[in-house]
């Protein structure tokens, strides 16, 4: 059987999403002349489009679609992306329009309840390296964000940054994997 691996689509929108918002958590680009209002609507466009649409994408070709999985396995994995697919256009809608960050440290605590549920399978599918370290690695992100939303703490920002951008690289195995290289 020749299946079409949706995944490839979705996680690439991950890596590019996670890797433009870690880059500018980290700094990177940014000065004193910085509009950043312009800058959180070009976040929430790469929120929306990569990381929302891509994986929601990715999600309903999963569902739907046989891609030459389990149904078990598709089920798993539409449900990590569509997850992250809404997380990603929840993100975007904040950046549209900024509302009450109580709730979304609520949607951060929701995130990390399911992301660890998705981590354990992960682990007892065997699937540790790359996924499991993927999926634990946003679960410290959804651990943190909230703490550098609420005062801004230089560091705990950076830490973001740089667990985002980890997430990106700790993700590539998955993509090359998808793309058949």
């Amino acid at each position: 059987m020749n299946a079409v691996n949706p995944e490839a689509i979705g996680v690439f929108g991950l890596v590019v999403t996670v890797w433009v918002f870690g880059l500018e958590q980290l700094g990177f680009g940014l000065d004193k002349e910085t509009d950043h209002e312009k800058l959180g609507r070009n976040l929430a466009n790469v929120a929306l489009y990569f990381g929302g649409i891509a994986q929601l994408f990715t999600a309903v070709c999963i569902y739907l679609l046989d891609v030459g999985l389990p149904p078990e396995i598709r089920v798993y994995l539409g449900t990590i992306f569509a997850t992250y697919g809404l997380f990603w256009v929840v993100v975007a809608m904040h950046f549209y329009n900024p509302g009450d960050k109580k709730v979304y440290a609520h949607l951060f605590l929701g995130i990390f309840f399911m992301t660890a549920l998705f981590s354990y399978k992960a682990i007892m599918l065997d699937k540790i390296w790359p996924l499991g370290t993927v999926l634990l690695l946003i679960n410290l992100l959804t651990i943190l964000l909230p703490f550098s939303w609420y005062k801004k703490n230089e560091i705990i920002t950076r830490i973001c940054g740089a667990t985002n951008v980890a997430i990106g690289v700790c993700a590539l195995p998955i993509l090359f994997k998808a793309l058949g290289i």
